[in-house]
């Protein structure tokens, strides 16, 4: 996701905390065996000519020529929260739902062929009033109700000319064929908008869905969803976030409430990190507060959609931001739907649904160079395959091509990196054994810096100077613009003044010609709604530049607190007690499944010397994968911090399955001097 409209958070900042709320949120059961999820596979972009004959093999089968029938197809494009095309197609940060949209193929009414977009919530969408400055958008998923009303709308005025035609029966529609795509809290909105579509315009008979008006069949051929966040209303992070610490010091403060204050004390890395027998389940903000209110609660994606594919991001892990999974549990069990897919891939939430500008982050300043260029064109393949009408690529304009493109070093980084991942079939298996990746390359790198390596310093500090620079120059057009603004604002209220004097002026008398005055109005308003579109348009590409000016700072304060929370975990089984005497080393076996990758990542690295040296590795976490706790640093979550998970609805997710370990494996850990406790680095 991107910068916000309200020009206060930064990167993936889009779903600031709000007030603690009671506890009360059942945990889910422990479902990893049954939970399934694909890795993300080796990647390879289709050659433009197998694109063309995709598109010409999956493409629903159109009417013979010379007949009347119609066969139509509308796909539905919901961007994340913060993502704007218009804001951030002009610096190369447009999403992968923008990037797609831009790839469908345009409007053909004699086809029957249309795409919608739906900017994400917290930007400027002026066809439902949304002026993008609020943070109601941005932190409870504000307007989102309206996106989905005007989504409808659209629907209905669409199949409103073809209907009409339909009443001749040589016009009939065969078939009307939906596609929709989503990000975040958009890929929410997305299952929310199937979901009504379903209830308020179809029926269900024996051979499937029916629209109520002119009874057509209704297929829902494709989802394609990025990272699925719903953080409506109440979100998740509010149980743990108090909000005076969250304003006032923003991700610094709100951990040291949580860790201090004693109503949190659940919530301890020394206590999540333990069960019995390493049972998973370990939740960072147990409460009622689950981000499923109003049309976040309808999140449940019906069987009969055709095909779903889920890309999930293995390296998300804020409070802010839960998964929703197309997976639901009912009394006990996943229902498993085989033509549904789940696929993890490597990054944080906008590494994979797109939103960061080249360079944002520190990271690769090559738009063919960002982490989101591979889940992008695998999602093109996907819905291209199932026959969504995306244009080949030998159909592509230079700007779809630029869109697309894998630069050659991220296309060898992403599958080197994919081969050293093990086999796994559940969610949070493979969750898991990434996280296990990405914290080994988080303390080598902790250890490199405290050496004296400055290089991540050094890119994060160019790309803030650039953004600095660029913001200064839109600060002065936006003064600009608000001035013409605000002097159209008031020409409008002294043409109505106006008016309103000749109407008193000409008290009783019956021939009042208020032609020319109510032109002038007119006229007045025509030309303030044309600058505070301008105004607010501007005004959204402002807000989108990243505000990088405490990242390296938030870097380092995370750096600190995860030494900490691993050397909290320890204290538990590898210090003597009061008395003395041995390790309680028996106490490793009960580590959950997440916290073991935590502290066998940082035992590694401190305890045995021998961590991460793969330089590989460590340059596709250097450069690709973002650092969004940092570049958020608003919420309580700490960064060894386990990701939630939702089992598509209110039910928590236990993950992953623990592995059975040799005994000597524990005491070869946990057998260590007290004085490690206390490094540094």
């Amino acid at each position: 996701m991107t910068r916000n409209q309200q020009n206060d958070q930064v990167g993936d900042g889009k779903s600031p905390p709000i007030g603690p709320s009671p506890e009360g949120l059942r945990d889910g059961v422990d479902q990893a065996c049954r939970m399934p999820a694909e890795k993300a596979g080796t990647f390879k972009a289709l050659p433009g000519l197998r694109t063309l004959q995709l598109a010409a093999h999956s493409a629903p089968k159109e009417p013979s020529p010379g007949s009347c029938l119609q066969r139509l197809w509308l796909s539905f494009f919901f961007d994340g929260t913060g993502n704007n095309l218009d804001a951030d197609a002009g610096t190369l940060k447009h999403s992968n739902v923008a990037r797609l949209y831009n790839a469908h193929a345009p409007e053909d009414k004699t086809r029957g062929i249309y795409r919608i977009y739906i900017p994400g919530v917290g930007t400027y969408f002026k066809e439902v009033g949304d002026d993008g400055g609020g943070k109601l958008g941005l932190v409870m998923g504000r307007m989102g109700d309206r996106r989905l009303d005007w989504a409808l709308s659209q629907f209905d005025k669409l199949l409103k000319p073809h209907l009409a035609r339909a009443n001749s029966p040589s016009n009939r529609i065969v078939e009307v064929n939906i596609a929709a795509f989503g990000f975040s809290r958009g890929a929410a909105l997305a299952r929310a908008f199937v979901n009504r579509v379903i209830s308020q315009r179809a029926d269900v008979g024996d051979e499937g869905w029916r629209l109520r008006a002119g009874g057509a069949p209704l297929h829902v051929r494709f989802m394609g969803l990025f990272d699925t966040v719903a953080s409506v209303g109440m979100g998740l992070s509010s149980n743990t976030t108090d909000p005076g610490a969250a304003y006032f010091g923003g991700g610094k403060w709100s951990m040291q409430v949580r860790l201090n204050a004693p109503k949190y004390k659940d919530t301890l890395p020394s206590e999540l990190a333990f069960a019995p027998e390493g049972k998973s389940g370990a939740d960072p903000a147990p409460g009622y507060a689950d981000g499923h209110q109003a049309w976040g609660g309808e999140l449940a994606i019906p069987r009969a959609v055709e095909e779903v594919q889920h890309f999930v991001a293995a390296h998300e892990f804020r409070n802010s931001f839960p998964l929703d999974s197309v997976w639901v549990a009912a009394d006990g069990h996943i229902d498993v739907v085989d033509h549904f897919h789940e696929v993890v891939y490597p990054g944080a939430h906008s590494d994979v649904g797109g939103g960061y500008r080249p360079g944002e982050g520190g990271r690769s300043p090559d738009a063919l160079e960002k982490l989101s260029q591979i889940p992008l064109n695998c999602m093109y393949e996907a819905a291209l395959a199932r026959g969504v009408p995306l244009l080949p690529k030998t159909a592509w304009m230079e700007a779809n091509a630029l869109d697309f493109d894998v630069g050659t070093a991220l296309h060898e980084h992403f599958n080197y990196y994919l081969s050293k991942l093990p086999s796994t079939t559940s969610l949070g298996d493979s969750i898991n054994s990434q996280m296990r990746l990405y914290y080994a390359w988080r303390f080598a790198s902790i250890r490199r810096k405290a050496a004296g390596d400055r290089s991540e310093a050094q890119r994060v500090s160019q790309a803030r100077q650039q953004y600095s620079a660029e913001a200064k120059a839109l600060k002065a057009q936006l003064e600009q613009l608000e001035k013409a603004d605000s002097e159209a604002e008031r020409a409008h209220s002294l043409a109505i003044a106006r008016r309103q004097a000749y109407i008193q002026s000409q008290y009783g008398n019956p021939r009042l010609d208020l032609r020319e005055y109510d032109a002038s109005i007119k006229l007045a308003e025509a030309r303030r709604a044309a600058t505070r579109n301008r105004y607010l348009s501007e005004k959204a590409k402002a807000d989108a530049l990243p505000d990088m000016s405490t990242l390296h700072e938030a870097i380092s304060m995370y750096d600190r607190q995860l030494l900490e929370d691993v050397k909290a975990i320890r204290r538990v089984y590898a210090e003597t007690g009061w008395l003395g005497g041995a390790p309680r080393t028996e106490l490793r076996k009960e580590l959950r499944p997440h916290y073991r990758a935590l502290m066998d990542a940082y035992e590694d690295e401190y305890i045995h010397n021998r961590g991460l040296k793969d330089e590989k590795i460590f340059a596709f976490f250097e450069h690709y994968v973002h650092d969004s706790l940092s570049g958020f640093a608003t919420d309580a979550t700490l960064p060894s911090d386990p990701r939630v998970i939702y089992l598509g609805g209110d039910e928590k997710y236990r993950y992953a399955r623990r592995e059975a370990v040799p005994e000597t494996h524990e005491r070869q850990y946990a057998s260590v001097r007290r004085d490690a406790l206390v490094e540094d680095a």
